[in-house]
């Protein structure tokens, strides 16, 4: 890989970041994703803008998951009536293997840490996720830097 960081989570947007892989290794949460920006304030970002990337690999170290959740929803007919009113449930730990599957080519809807703790909302195709796991650090790689695209 071209760049590395440790511990500058707080330098890269992920909203809107498309998963290309997603798993719980041996000590570490790993996590390749697509279209992730690369805030003015990272270390290294030689421009004085915001740019993007495609193939940064994010990595928690020493994860310990705290929970996983596959949230609910309200479910409404045409007219806007309330049909029924799905909970939230857990995701067990044998389950994880099949939900990085499935969550191959989600989106991220935000990743943020506080102290050491780490919050990953995900987007699936069918499903909203989120993660919260405590961590002992954070390190992202990537090979280069891409403008942001026009709207």
């Amino acid at each position: 890989m071209g760049y590395f960081t440790q511990n500058e989570l707080h330098t890269f947007d992920f909203s809107e970041a498309h998963i290309s892989e997603i798993r719980f290794g041996l000590g570490t949460f790993y996590m390749l994703a697509d279209n992730v920006k690369i805030l003015e304030q990272n270390s290294c970002n030689r421009d004085v803008r915001t740019m993007r990337t495609n193939g940064l690999t994010f990595r928690i170290m020493d994860p310990q998951i705290i929970s996983v959740v596959e949230e609910g929803c309200k479910i409404y007919n045409a007219d806007g009536v309330l049909q029924r009113e799905v909970p939230d449930r857990i995701v067990t730990a044998e389950e994880y293997a099949d939900l990085c599957k499935e969550l191959e080519e989600a989106v991220v809807y935000k990743l943020e840490k506080t102290d050491d703790i780490y919050r990953i909302f995900i987007d699936g195709e069918e499903h909203a996720y989120s993660f919260e796991m405590k961590g002992s650090g954070d390190s992202e790689e990537w090979n280069r830097f891409m403008n942001l695209a026009e709207l």
